[in-house]
């Protein structure tokens, strides 16, 4: 599944750098304008314990790319008690995981 990044605002606009060719996103996969900005979509299972997230690495925390994600994708401002609970819920989705033996 592939999403587009900035359903509700323009996170590249607002990012405050030079749009990369990674930025770009399945268009370069594709040359079609309307993949532009377009990502592959993760199964969150094991998103916690993979930083850093966005497909340029940008969010080095889950609580950031949570924040981001909220503002980007909703379009609303997440209250930090909410980005705590969403990150302890995101966590309890590894369950037991080989990654996760010593």
């Amino acid at each position: 599944m592939y999403g587009f990044m900035g359903a509700i605002g323009d996170y590249f606009k607002e990012r405050d750098s030079e749009i990369t060719e990674a930025d770009l996103g399945r268009y370069n996969v594709t040359q079609r304008i309307e993949d532009k900005h377009y990502f592959k979509v993760p199964s969150l299972r094991l998103a916690a314990i993979n930083p850093p997230y966005f497909h340029d690495g940008s969010a080095s925390t889950l609580d950031k790319a949570v924040r981001i994600m909220g503002r980007y994708q909703l379009g609303r401002e997440i209250p930090e008690e909410d980005i705590k609970d969403i990150v302890l819920f995101l966590f309890c989705l590894v369950g037991e995981h080989i990654r996760l033996k010593p």
